[in-house]
């Protein structure tokens, strides 16, 4: 399991988004499952009063349906809409799925998970866990993955 420690836990999306790049650099047939979410939106200011103004609140949409369903799958892409539009993640279970891999709906993920050194799903290639939004744990079945994240993020790795 690799640790790792950002600092600033009110502000990590663009710090996810950098991990989550690399790890598309090491596979782009991927899809991304999380679970277990707690996502702080960007504040959008205030309502204009003129009605023209419509907010899109793509992060707190996503927020509302990982509640809903416990589980929402998303491209890369999808993902990057989602971050772009998010100030923190507080607490999370990302997993990264091959793209021959169909959604399992019934999959639970939670941060606080009973095996700490164990992948939540058997079919995932890495999972990342995000408490408190500064703390990273991301385990992975490839232990290249691993070695291209920890040579990405050395001054956030705790020993």
């Amino acid at each position: 399991m690799l640790k790792l420690q950002y600092s600033d836990a009110n502000n990590n999306s663009e710090f996810i988004i950098n991990l989550l790049e690399v790890i598309n650099k090491k596979w782009s047939d991927i899809y991304w499952g999380a679970g277990d979410i707690e996502i702080i939106p960007k504040y959008n200011y205030d309502y204009p009063g003129t009605g023209k103004n419509k907010s899109i609140e793509v992060a707190f949409n996503f927020g509302n349906k990982v509640e809903r369903e416990k589980i929402a799958y998303l491209t890369f892409s999808q993902f990057m809409e989602v971050l772009e539009d998010t100030q923190t993640i507080r607490n999370a279970v990302l997993n990264c799925f091959p793209d021959d891999v169909p959604f399992d709906y019934n999959f639970r993920p939670r941060v606080a998970a009973s095996e700490l050194n164990k992948i939540q799903h058997e079919l995932a290639q890495l999972e990342i866990r995000i408490l408190d939004g500064d703390l990273f744990f991301i385990l992975s079945k490839d232990r290249e993955a691993i070695l291209l994240i920890e040579e990405q993020t050395q001054e956030f790795i705790l020993t």
